[in-house]
């Protein structure tokens, strides 16, 4: 007689019928409770999968209108600079009073533009 069978056979011996009856209800309600609650993991994973793919579908799209944003806004500045530049040359004293009047703004940003 095997070890599993040989234990079962004791197990049964220790027990009563009625005994042996209730656990094995106490284990069907158990593996009820763990089937329902696989279920509904279920059902939320295949929920949470279709919210993510929707908002990451959002997401990305934000994303490259961001980035488009950045774009334009980068030749905007860059257009902006060389006109400041061209202004300079031709109008260097004018340029000076208007510097010492509107300083330019001090931005971490703009050192890693130019």
């Amino acid at each position: 007689m095997s070890i599993p069978n040989h234990l079962a056979s004791q197990l049964l011996q220790l027990k009563s019928d009625q005994e042996i009856q209730e656990i094995i209800k106490s284990q069907d309600e158990s593996l009820q409770v763990y089937k329902d609650t696989q279920q509904k993991l279920e059902a939320f994973n295949k929920f949470s999968q279709a919210r993510y793919h929707n908002i990451h579908k959002h997401f990305e799209l934000h994303t490259k209108l961001l980035k488009e944003v950045k774009g334009d806004l980068n030749n905007v500045f860059s257009k902006l600079r060389r006109i400041k530049q061209q202004l300079a040359t031709q109008y260097p004293d004018e340029m000076n009073q208007v510097l010492k009047k509107y300083p330019p703004p001090k931005v971490e940003d703009d050192q890693d533009e130019e």
